[in-house]
């Protein structure tokens, strides 16, 4: 009997991990959406600078590149690329004159406001289908899987 139990418990932790990655997968593939949205023409990687900017504020290439796991040289490149379109600009660093902060530009903040507000329209119409209870219930879940 234990064997089944234990049996049945391998089962039930195989499908959650497959129905977490199907989870993923299609939270990744929204973001992407979302970056094509922003300008079609760049790298989605290059949104993830720009989501962070927009979250976060003004920050330095080095800061930058440790919170989103990206090297220097991806970021530099990126970063040059959203500048030449606008969407980025350089300003000296205040309280160190060698030091240099990257921000977004009112370009930059406005495409990203945009493109945000139709990448929610699709997650609010997938969530508009759940009872207040079984939202509740997810967000309690999902909670106590991310402690």
């Amino acid at each position: 009997m234990d064997i089944k139990k234990s049996d049945m418990r391998e089962q039930m932790e195989f499908t959650l991990g497959e129905q977490l990655n199907a989870l993923i997968s299609e939270a990744h593939a929204l973001n992407v959406r979302t970056a094509g949205t922003f300008d079609a023409t760049l790298q989605p990687a290059a949104f993830l600078i720009v989501r962070w900017l927009f979250s976060h504020g003004p920050t330095n290439a080095t800061t930058l590149a440790e919170s989103i796991a990206m090297d220097r040289s991806s970021i530099s490149r990126l970063i040059g690329q959203l500048k030449g379109l606008g969407y980025v600009k350089s300003e000296p660093h205040p309280k160190d004159r060698r030091g240099v902060l990257l921000s977004l530009t009112e370009l930059g903040h406005e495409k990203t406001i945009k493109a945000l507000k139709e990448k929610e329209a699709i997650f609010y119409e997938r969530i508009s289908r759940l009872t207040d209870s079984e939202l509740k219930t997810y967000i309690e879940m999902l909670k106590s899987l991310a402690q």
